[in-house]
C-alpha cells in the first residue's frame, strides 16, 4: 500500500482508487497521519469497508454500522447506544476480524465486564445486545454465518429490580411539605399524571385545553452530552391526550399566570439534576421514602391499579406501545385484585 510523506508537515498521506456501492471508480485522499503505518491502516480498512467482505476488522464494521444507526435513530437513542460500544465493546474486538471472532472470545468479553461488579443485570443485558446487534448486521449486510453472541449465554438479565413508588398517603406527605410553587407544580403534574420526566420538560401552555380539561402529549425533551433537545415522544402511542382532573388544570394554571409563561414558552426551565435534587430535599423533609423521578410515573400507575381502573385504560394514559409492557411492568400489583375478582365470583355464584 503505497503512502507518502509531506516533507514540509512532517506527517503521512495516503491516496488510492476504490470503487464505490455504484460501481464508480473513485480517488480517495486522506492526510495528517503522524505515522507511515497509521496511514497504511487508514487505506486497508477503508477499503475494507467498500468492499463489504467478512474479512474486514471489527472496527471497521461497527463504523459502518453506527453511521447506519445515526439514520434511523433518535438522536437520544444513537447517543446511548454510540456510548456503550465505545466504552465496553469496541476496544476489546477492534483489531479482529469479524468471521474470525469466536464464541471463546465473546465469553472471556463477557467475564472481563461481569467481574467488574460495577454494573446491573438490566444493564448487562443491554450491553450484551449491543454486541449482537452489531452481528446480526454483519450477518444481514456482510454475508457472516453466524451470530458468536448468540451461541454463548446472554450476559445479565432482562428482569428488572422490583420497582419503587410512592402510595397516596406518601405522596401527600411529601406534597404538603413543597414551599415552592413550582416545584409543587411540577411533582403533582408528575404523580397525577404518570408522564415522563421528557415529557414533562417539553410542556408548553399551549398543550393545555383548559375548557375540556385535556393535556396533549406531543413533544419530548431529551439531554444529550449535556445539550437539550426537543423531539417526538418515545413512542408513536407516546403522543396522546390525557384527561386532567380539573384541580390539576387549576394548578397549572395558577403557574402560567403568575410566572406570565407566553403560550409556545417551556412551562419549566429545569433540567433533571433541579428535579432530582427538589425531590431529595423534600422526601428529607417530609420523612419520605426517596425514590426516582421515574417512579412518579410507577406511583400513578400504581394508585389507578387501587382504584381499579382496567391495564387497556392505563396503559392508554401512560402511553405504553401496547398493553403488554404495562401486564410485564406492574403484574406484581395486581395479586390482591385477582383476590377480589375471585371473591366477586363467588359472590355473584352464592346468589345464583
Amino acid at each position: 500500500m503505497p503512502v507518502y510523506k509531506n516533507e514540509q508537515r512532517g506527517t503521512w498521506f495516503t491516496t488510492f482508487y476504490y470503487t464505490d456501492w455504484t460501481g464508480t471508480r473513485k480517488k480517495k485522499k486522506k492526510e495528517g497521519f503522524t505515522t507511515k503505518r497509521d496511514a497504511q491502516a487508514f487505506e486497508r480498512e477503508f477499503l475494507e469497508r467498500m468492499a463489504g467482505t467478512c474479512d474486514m476488522s471489527f472496527a471497521s464494521l461497527v463504523s459502518i454500522y453506527l453511521n447506519d444507526c445515526k439514520t434511523k435513530l433518535k438522536t437520544s437513542t444513537y447517543s446511548t447506544k454510540n456510548f456503550t460500544i465505545n466504552k465496553f465493546i469496541i476496544s476489546y474486538f477492534k483489531d479482529i476480524s469479524i468471521n474470525k471472532i469466536t464464541p471463546a472470545h465473546i465469553r472471556q468479553w463477557q467475564l472481563k465486564i461481569i467481574n467488574t461488579n460495577q454494573y446491573s443485570n438490566q444493564y448487562l443485558r443491554y450491553i450484551n445486545t449491543q454486541l449482537s446487534c452489531i452481528f446480526n448486521y454483519a450477518i444481514r449486510y456482510y454475508n457472516l454465518s453466524k451470530n458468536p453472541v448468540q451461541q454463548c449465554e446472554a450476559m445479565g438479565s432482562k428482569k428488572s429490580k422490583e420497582i419503587e413508588f410512592w402510595t397516596l398517603d406518601e405522596f401527600k406527605k411529601f406534597i404538603s411539605s413543597v414551599d415552592d410553587e413550582q416545584v409543587y407544580t411540577i411533582f403533582s403534574i408528575l404523580f397525577w399524571t404518570g408522564i415522563r420526566r421528557g415529557e414533562l420538560l417539553a410542556l408548553r401552555p399551549c398543550d393545555f385545553d383548559f375548557d375540556n380539561n385535556l393535556l396533549s402529549i406531543r413533544r419530548n425533551l431529551v439531554y444529550v452530552d449535556g445539550q437539550a433537545y426537543i423531539s417526538s415522544p418515545k413512542t408513536e402511542k407516546s403522543n396522546r391526550v390525557i384527561n386532567m382532573p380539573k384541580f390539576l388544570m387549576g394548578i397549572v394554571k395558577n403557574h402560567i399566570e403568575k410566572n406570565m409563561i407566553l403560550k409556545n414558552e417551556l412551562l419549566f426551565e429545569v433540567n433533571p439534576f433541579y428535579l432530582k435534587r427538589k425531590m431529595k430535599k423534600y422526601a428529607n423533609k417530609s420523612n419520605v421514602k426517596l425514590i426516582r423521578i421515574h417512579d412518579l410515573r410507577h406511583s400513578h400507575a400504581s394508585f389507578l391499579i387501587e382504584q381499579g381502573f382496567s391495564p387497556l385504560m392505563i396503559a392508554e394514559r401512560l402511553g405504553h406501545e401496547d398493553i403488554q409492557t404495562t401486564l410485564k411492568t406492574y403484574s406484581h400489583l395486581y395479586p390482591n385484585k385477582q383476590n377480589e375478582l375471585a371473591e366477586k365470583i363467588d359472590e355473584l355464584y352464592n346468589n345464583i
